[in-house]
């Protein structure tokens, strides 16, 4: 069997075991297969569609397999797939009678792209830390652990918004991550311009390019992930066009400074750019000049920024935060071993999740390479640069991915996860595009793009429902999840809150209950179980305030609370000596001074030995 046949029955094998999958998986979604049960937590109508959608991609790979074909010669691949040979291809394309479109004619396409970024917007915010940052935004502090430059980034937006009267709130600040969607998209065309050999087509490329599970980040996403992207599709961008000689060699080391401060986990980016400075044929002098550009540049915003240098100490706190005192170890708790079965399921789920058709591709690639070494003895030819660049930059990131063991729930950590796999996405379209015959073209291209919008579609669809997203989170912390402690409780506490802004109290109390059971050390969850208060449950408030206050250091809130839980079960007495005891200690707390003049007078300020106004 030729090359090309033995790319096509890869695919085609891979693609009908991977449409199997995700329907069975998700006949009774359960949390193990997060990448697969997606159509299970949609309406019926969506979930034909997206089946549809892949089971008819793999039906036309299949027919592309079947279908008889000639093979192509490696000596002809090779002369089609050399640079200097595309300029041509336009015309011949033009005498063959092919629809020739002008150039400016793909910018259209950003004109559909937004509307659908903006049309399904993502309506929960459980996935990664969307939640903690729109606190942030809302409040004017944003707090960064390790991506300093897409915090100033977003909060640059949100001050932007203030300032023109824009009321801070979901759909007002994730338009920033549909306006790095559109930006995406652009470079994503000049991607697909660069790795795109004649044989291919450019259209097929940027389809499976834009289908990404990545691309979940540009609709409304609040997080850094949709910035930190948009940077890392720049340097990979400029860096294909550097080996091309074109640009100057500065300009990809300075963008890749940049990404590397708007999240410090890119610095994983730093040997591919290595790679374009060994391809430099200039002085040894100014090469070392290039190479330190990377660094000096992201050090020079951190400075600017005001960074503090004991944060980068705290990089490994990415899934995390607010972690109290007293409970820093059962944060810090992984759910199970980097050699384990559990963790290996993980990274597959999240490869399947994040690029479902470049791994496709590259199982094609990994086939039509072993058929080739078993046909022949001979040394394979090597790699072309545009190739090996994306390789050195996509393996660091895979080995990450294959490393890292968090404690919050993998599917919760996915935005991550498709960061560190976004080059080896570009990488895997890359390989596959330079095979003989390649499959990025006629049915089989089509299958692909249709099985990549078919998988982007069902995770876009279920997070822009506010019941798919939400049933799809309670399954992901639910019984049989593997997770640690904190993550089963910080899952549960984000559901918590979601449930407060809905004004269910049961149902709040409820999750607030599952998270203290699951981390009964953080003092939150114990204040989040006096959510009873709002049931009329005041002697259990009572008892949850006061094991929150007494596993924290002082705080206001906690003890403001307790007063109120104390005053509402019948005993003012003590009521009135907690919140005494608060503006004392804090007098500027003007929550527990209207609370104290509410409930027992305008003259009990002074008995508390404050004066009226707060100083």
């Amino acid at each position: 069997m030729d090359r090309p046949r033995v790319a096509r029955a890869a695919l085609a094998i891979g693609a009908i075991a991977y449409a199997a999958l995700v329907f069975a998986m998700s006949r009774t979604p359960g949390p193990r297969a997060w990448a697969l049960h997606l159509p299970g937590f949609l309406p019926p109508a969506q979930r034909l569609l997206v089946m549809a959608m892949l089971f008819g991609g793999a039906l036309l790979l299949l027919a592309d397999f079947l279908r008889p074909g000639r093979a192509v010669p490696d000596a002809a691949r090779d002369r089609a797939s050399h640079p200097k040979h595309r300029k041509g291809a336009a015309k011949k394309t033009a005498k063959r009678g092919g629809v020739l479109f002008p150039g400016w004619s793909a910018w259209l396409l950003l004109i559909p792209w937004a509307w659908l970024l903006w049309s399904l917007e993502i309506k929960t915010r459980f996935l990664g830390d969307a939640t903690v940052w729109l606190a942030g935004l809302i409040n004017g502090d944003v707090n960064p652990s390790n991506e300093p430059l897409a915090a100033a980034v977003w909060m640059g937006f949100a001050n932007t918004l203030r300032s023109l009267a824009v009321p801070i709130g979901p759909a007002a600040v994730g338009s920033l991550s549909v306006l790095c969607g559109l930006l995406a998209g652009a470079l994503l065309w000049g991607i697909a311009t660069e790795i795109t050999p004649r044989s291919a087509s450019r259209a097929i490329v940027l389809g499976v390019l834009a289908t990404l599970g990545i691309a979940q980040l540009y609709f409304g996403y609040i997080e850094s992930y949709p910035v930190v992207s948009v940077f890392v599709l720049a340097f990979l961008w400029l860096g294909l066009r550097r080996l091309r000689g074109m640009d100057s060699p500065f300009l990809a080391g300075a963008v890749l400074g940049l990404t590397i401060a708007s999240h410090l986990a890119t610095v994983l980016l730093l040997p591919s750019h290595a790679y374009l400075l060994l391809k430099e044929k200039r002085p040894v002098a100014l090469r070392a000049l290039l190479a330190l550009l990377p660094l000096a540049v992201p050090t020079a915003i951190l400075i600017l920024l005001h960074y503090p240098p004991e944060k980068l100490a705290g990089a490994l706190r990415i899934a995390t935060h607010a972690v109290e005192p007293g409970h820093a170890a059962t944060a810090y708790t992984k759910p199970y071993g980097i050699l384990s079965l559990d963790h290996a399921l993980d990274v597959a789920n999240g490869i399947l999740l994040s690029m479902p058709v470049p791994a496709l591709l590259l199982l094609a690639s990994a086939a039509v390479w072993t058929s080739r070494r078993r046909a022949s003895s001979a040394a394979p030819s090597g790699a072309d640069p545009a190739s090996l660049f994306l390789a050195i930059a996509a393996v660091p990131g895979l080995l990450a991915a294959m490393a890292l063991v968090l404690p919050v729930v993998p599917a919760q950590d996915w935005d991550f996860t498709s960061l560190l796999l976004l080059p080896l996405a570009v990488w895997g379209v890359k390989a596959t595009g330079s095979m003989p015959g390649t499959p990025l073209r006629g049915w089989s291209g089509a299958g692909l793009v249709l099985i990549g919008a078919g998988a982007l579609l069902s995770f876009v669809l279920v997070n822009a429902s506010v019941e798919s997203g939400l049933r799809r989170f309670e399954t992901l912390i639910g019984p049989g999840a593997r997770t640690s402690a904190y993550g089963r409780a910080y899952g549960n506490e984000l559901l918590s809150t979601f449930d407060s802004q809905r004004h269910d109290t049961r149902q709040m109390l409820v999750h607030a209950e599952r998270a203290l059971d699951a981390e009964p050390s953080n003092p939150r969850y114990w204040v989040g179980k006096g959510a009873a208060l709002h049931e009329k449950r005041y002697e259990e408030a009572v008892e949850r305030f006061r094991e929150a206050a007494r596993r924290s250091e002082p705080r206001p809130d906690y003890l403001n609370n307790l007063g109120v839980a104390l005053y509402h079960a019948g005993k003012p007495d003590s009521a009135r000596t907690v919140l005494y005891g608060v503006v004392r200690r804090w007098p500027g707390y003007a929550l527990s001074r209207n609370l104290i003049t509410l409930f027992f007078g305008p003259a009990a300020l002074d008995s508390a030995g404050v004066s009226a106004r707060p100083r």
